[in-house]
């Protein structure tokens, strides 16, 4: 048994060898295939990866909250009131532990003459035993029971105490515009990659608690709940339900559990369930690679059908000779094995290559570790399904083929495996077909976005954040800012324009009905002149002015805003929420982009607040911008020891769409190798047809055929191919993009000329494919042909 497996390889490398260019064209071919299947397979492993790491990662559960609005829609996000946990704790027998965190925050951190910046979270007392984040130093139940405890990461307790005696050292940390002190009570080790959590320091969650922000409606704080053992995550989302209405008195919200390692993955949620989100991102690449593959498969299942033919004569005298069905089968298996184990030896040289380059587009860290267990399962699971795939069918083709014919040479690639091989052709296109039209919609919507105008102007601005010190002296940084000559003008808000997530339901205004649904608004809280800054338009009353003295107490308003509160003339209606001393509208803003294109444009209330602002804007002259820097960092430097940062705005806004970005450019490089793969087939194929047709070509050039008659002779076939292809293809991706481009509220119009391109190129490309088969043949000496014959 051992010496016949030992010969069948040795026949194995021998036939590769004797065929150079079949065998090259076959490893190529699924060398690209594997390597593009592999690269996909780790960044998929590596997405479903996240928060696995924790202890009772089965049972931990994030609380989501849902407002309704008055026309029935939920809208879904992951923050709670605070009253929520202790609610849950009280009254829902199944929930055995509640930790409660806040948003994490830039704060400055000093000891002695040591200041860093660090992201700082609140937690709860039970933060560390629900979450499996490991400590070097101290007691995970007692580490934050003080409201002036803090616990470090390793990396920021080594940066303040180098000598590593951190535990009982006392640091002051700015919250608020005033400088506390916090004793170390704990150091935690380094966050795992595949932490959705992510911070550097955790002190007491009231500490951190804003004022007026105990409400169930201030959604400021995220709940966690551990769920005993065996409890039933559907009934109990069920169960708490309708607390915010039984307990809180909010009829407008309810809450629903959601796994903490699925919430990286299901983002996305409609009236309270999720529906999608990065796992749609995970399907459609799960669907590239296995595409991607099977294409490669294909194209070694056609080739080696074909080209069965040439070895007809091979299979029939060992027929004659006593060779078994099963005894062929083996040798031919034998041979797709050889040919898959050189493929999958290329394609792990190829990703090694080129995986620094694929996480510079993904933002990941993945690596081949050859170390890892997983690795292998990753690996031999596609290099098995290659295996079976490619290797079943052919083996069995030709090891099936009758003695008699196969020694006469009557195998002529017709019937059963011609169609077979034409339907493989036909679906490879329809595949390559999907992905063209489907990277062309990517990019256009992609193009939309950076160019569509988003109510405001981007150019020549840019954000500068202020920290725990420069917040402290932010009116004389303004001043020293716009006495620049490079700075045209200087402004401040309390959020960015590419997130704003700050949202109430707390206003009241003149005019509102007493019986008038609850409605959510989004808040920015701005400086004077900042709208004009960014050439927001006021289509009603003013905009905000310092020769208004009241104006810090006044609001402006969306035209979404307007819409909701359903006034006629909202100029000079009083206005108030939040407990503050309330103001009166003062102007209507247009509508403008303050969140993703994947949203409408929200309702929003406009403050002027300087003093709660933090974010500078600058916008520059033109041809100046470096200069202006430069003197921001000058100025940041006067007052403040920690690093100086700043972000252009339209740069900003367009890193928004990362995740589209990121689609755009791996669907370009998965399509283009799918592309490759299915040319190599076609060019594989072509080859093999001249090859059988070249005495025929020959007698039709003495007989006075012209080579643009043979040409088009020669790639009719392929091009009726690729053709079929195409009209199966089209309606299938328009349907699929067509849902794909309903994630954004702004989008563009799929037309018929994105597939008529996408189908010109593919036709350009199989056509250049085959040409150069064809044209070999046809310009061939005849009589040349006719003597080798």
């Amino acid at each position: 048994m051992n010496n016949m497996l030992k010969n069948h390889f040795k026949i194995a490398f021998r036939n590769l060898l004797k065929r150079k260019g079949y065998a090259t064209i076959n490893i190529v071919g699924l060398s690209l295939g594997l390597w593009c299947t592999l690269l996909i397979g780790l960044w998929i492993v590596d997405e479903l990866d996240k928060d696995g790491f924790h202890t009772n990662g089965d049972r931990i559960s994030q609380v989501m909250s849902t407002f309704v609005s008055e026309d029935g829609i939920g809208d879904s996000w992951n923050g709670t009131g605070y009253p929520v946990g202790e609610a849950l704790l009280d009254n829902v027998p199944e929930i055995e532990k509640v930790v409660r965190t806040t948003w994490q925050r830039d704060v400055v951190t000093n000891f002695g003459e040591k200041t860093i910046n660090a992201k700082v979270i609140g937690a709860d007392v039970g933060f560390f035993e629900l979450f499996s984040f490991p400590l070097k130093e101290g007691d995970v139940k007692n580490c934050l029971t003080d409201l002036k405890n803090i616990v470090l990461s390793v990396e920021k307790a080594q940066l303040l105490f180098p000598d590593g005696n951190a535990l009982g050292k006392t640091v002051n940390l700015i919250l608020d515009e005033t400088e506390e002190p916090f004793m170390v009570t704990a150091v935690f080790e380094s966050l795992p990659e595949n932490s959705t959590i992510q911070f550097e320091a955790v002190v007491p969650l009231d500490t951190f608690l804003p004022m007026n922000n105990k409400s169930w409606g201030n959604t400021w704080v995220q709940t966690y709940i551990l769920n005993k053992k065996n409890a039933d995550l559907t009934e109990l989302s069920k169960k708490i339900k309708d607390i915010p209405n039984t307990i809180g008195g909010d009829a407008n919200r309810t809450l629903s559990l959601q796994l903490l390692k699925d919430r990286y993955l299901y983002s996305k949620f409609e009236n309270g369930s999720p529906i999608g989100g990065r796992i749609d991102n995970v399907i459609l690449f799960g669907i590239i690679a296995v595409f991607t593959l099977l294409i490669a498969c294909f194209n070694f299942i056609n080739l080696t059908t074909a080209w069965a033919i040439k070895r007809s004569k091979e299979v029939g005298i060992k027929k004659v000779l006593g060779a078994g069905k099963l005894s062929l089968l083996t040798q031919f298996f034998v041979e797709s094995i050889v040919l898959v184990f050189i493929s999958v030896l290329v394609a792990l040289m190829l990703s090694y290559i080129s995986i620094p380059f694929f996480n510079v587009i993904t933002e990941k860290s993945l690596a081949l570790d050859f170390t890892e267990p997983r690795f292998y399962g990753i690996l031999s699971t596609i290099a098995l399904a290659t295996i079976l795939l490619s290797g079943i069918y052919p083996a069995y083709s030709m090891a099936s083929f009758k003695s008699t014919n196969a020694l006469h040479e009557k195998l002529q690639g017709k019937g059963a495996e011609s169609a077979l091989r034409k339907g493989l052709v036909v679906f490879q296109f329809i595949l390559c077909m999907a992905m063209i039209s489907g990277t062309l919609v990517v990019y256009l919507q992609l193009d939309f976005i950076q160019n569509k105008n988003l109510g405001l102007n981007k150019e020549n601005i840019i954000f500068m954040p202020l920290d725990g010190q420069t917040i402290l002296q932010s009116k004389t940084i303004k001043e020293e800012l716009a006495s620049f000559s490079g700075i045209k003008n200087v402004s401040a808000a309390g959020t960015n324009f590419i997130d704003m997530g700050g949202s109430t339901q707390d206003p009241t205004w003149e005019g509102r009905p007493a019986n008038d649904p609850i409605k959510s608004f989004s808040i920015l809280d701005l400086d004077f002149e900042l709208l004009e800054m960014l050439n927001i338009q006021v289509v009603e009353g003013r905009s905000f002015s310092k020769t208004f003295a009241t104006d810090t107490l006044n609001y402006m308003i969306n035209e979404a805003a307007l819409k909701l509160m359903n006034l006629d003339d909202p100029i000079g209606k009083s206005m108030q929420f939040w407990g503050d001393e309330g103001g009166k509208i003062v102007g209507v803003v247009k509508d403008f982009h303050f969140n993703s294109l994947h949203n409408q444009i929200a309702p929003m209330i406009l403050r002027c607040r300087p003093n709660e602002t933090w974010l500078l804007y600058i916008k520059t002259t033109a041809g100046n911008t470096q200069d202006a820097i430069a003197h921001m960092q000058k100025t940041h430097q006067k007052f403040s020891d920690l690093p100086f940062s700043y972000h252009f705005l339209d740069e900003a806004i367009e890193n928004g769409y990362r995740e589209e970005q990121k689609i755009q450019q791996l669907s370009t490089i998965f399509t283009t190798l799918a592309i490759i793969i299915s040319c190599l087939g076609l060019f594989g194929l072509a080859m093999f047809t001249a090859n059988q047709r070249i005495k025929e070509i020959a007698v039709r050039k003495v007989l006075g055929a012209n080579i643009a008659g043979l040409f088009k002779l020669l790639s009719k076939d392929f091009i009726k191919l690729v053709g079929l292809a195409l009209l199966i293809a089209v309606p299938i991706s328009w349907y699929v993009m067509q849902h794909w481009i309903q994630n954004f509220a702004f989008h563009i119009t799929i037309q018929w000329w994105m597939f008529l391109s996408a189908g010109v190129l593919l036709l350009a490309i199989a056509l250049v494919t085959v040409s150069y088969q064809t044209l070999k043949v046809a310009t061939t000496n005849p009589s040349k042909s006719l003597r080798t014959e």
